[in-house]
This record gives C-alpha cells, structure tokens and sequence, in this order.
C-alpha cells in the first residue's frame, strides 16, 4: 500500500465587507472607518439645494422682505454632514435634493 500524498497547508484570507451606510438626518451609530473607535456621529447642517431652491420658491411668491431667507434657519431644510466626534472625520452626507 502507498501512502496518501502529503497536503500542503493552504492560506485563507479572511475579508470582511461592511454594507454600505445610509446617512439621514438623524445621529448614527457607527464603525469609524478612519480611527476604528465605536461612535455616534455628530452633524452638523449646511446649506444645500433644498435650501436655495425653497428660498427662490417663497421670493417668486412675493415673500420678498426677508421672509424668503427663513428656510436658512430651518434644519430640516439643510443637508447633514456626519463627522466622528473623535477624529472628526466626515463619514458621510445626507443631501435632501
């Protein structure tokens, strides 16, 4: 009888894909990508095309002394920026248009 022939070990590499992450208005909890620390993200809101778009709505309705400027004070209006409390990473960005 012949003996069974030799195996040679063999390498596997492990890879670990995350699914992508949908950002909203709201504080996320998440893997930070850059620092690997467990974290809520901050956000900080800017304005974007929602903004401008419903500040050229109300003055094209006659909201023209002003009044056309509140959707600048308005979060909910405003695009969110996530970032990591600890490397403040942007990690994301929520767009509302």
């Amino acid at each position: 009888m012949s003996a069974p022939p030799a195996s040679t070990p063999t390498t596997v590499n492990v890879v670990q894909v995350q699914p992508p992450v949908l950002f909203y208005d709201r504080p996320l909890q998440m893997l930070c990508p850059r620092c690997q620390h467990s974290i809520v993200t901050n956000i900080v809101s800017t304005a974007g095309t929602m903004t401008y778009l419903t500040c050229g709505a109300l003055f094209l309705f006659g909201c023209v002394f002003g009044c056309c400027l509140i959707p600048f004070c308005v979060d909910s209006l405003k695009d969110s920026v996530h970032t990591c409390p600890n490397c403040k990473n942007v990690l994301g960005i929520h767009k509302r248009c």
